[in-house]
């Protein structure tokens, strides 16, 4: 039952996230879906991949809510339909950039306070990892070179993270192998 209901809030939360996104490449310029997807998969890095399905699930909830509308852009077929983002969906993008800044920034002080990340890296290293985290914040990279340095960015942290957990792990290690030789002494006495 608990599984069931985890993937029910990972479900919504992941509808919410592409929403959000599709909203932000809608803000750079009028797509159709296919672009929309291209667009969201390039500037998360391979992180977000909709499917067909969940894309277009999502543009039909959006122009619903009058986020989006669909026009006609020059130069396609007839078949295919071009989305644009609405003066509501431009506030609505607002929002739920400011809102998932506030909840990055408490998820940030979870990680730090449970992770220790702060010792390892200054707070200007953290807080540039932790903004271009964001899926919000990938949309917003244009350039190779941004893009690029973020990556050796994360690249590092992650390193640095791998080298703490591993310390860590030897830790535990060796309270097992002190316990395990403990309870054998004990069990041979």
């Amino acid at each position: 039952m608990v599984e069931i209901i985890a993937g029910k809030f990972e479900k919504a939360m992941k509808k919410g996230f592409i929403s959000t996104l599709t909203l932000m490449v809608l803000e750079i310029e009028p797509m159709h879906g296919r672009q929309i997807k291209k667009a969201i998969e390039e500037r998360t890095f391979g992180c977000w991949e909709p499917t067909d399905s969940t894309i277009y699930t999502i543009l039909k909830d959006l122009r619903e809510k009058n986020l989006i509308r669909s026009i006609h852009k020059q130069g396609t077929d007839e078949k295919t339909i071009t989305y644009e983002i609405t003066d509501d969906g431009k506030d609505t993008v607002a929002i739920m950039i400011k809102k998932e800044q506030e909840i990055r920034k408490s998820m940030r002080s979870i990680i730090t306070s449970t992770f220790g990340i702060e010792d390892e890296l200054n707070s200007t290293e953290l807080n540039e990892f932790f903004d271009h985290r964001s899926p919000f914040a990938s949309v917003a990279l244009k350039t190779e070179i941004e893009t690029l340095r973020v990556l050796e960015f994360q690249r590092t942290f992650l390193k640095k993270r791998i080298g703490v957990f591993n310390k860590k792990l030897q830790k535990i290690e060796t309270k097992i192998t002190k316990l395990d030789d403990k309870n054998r002494n004990e069990e041979v006495s």
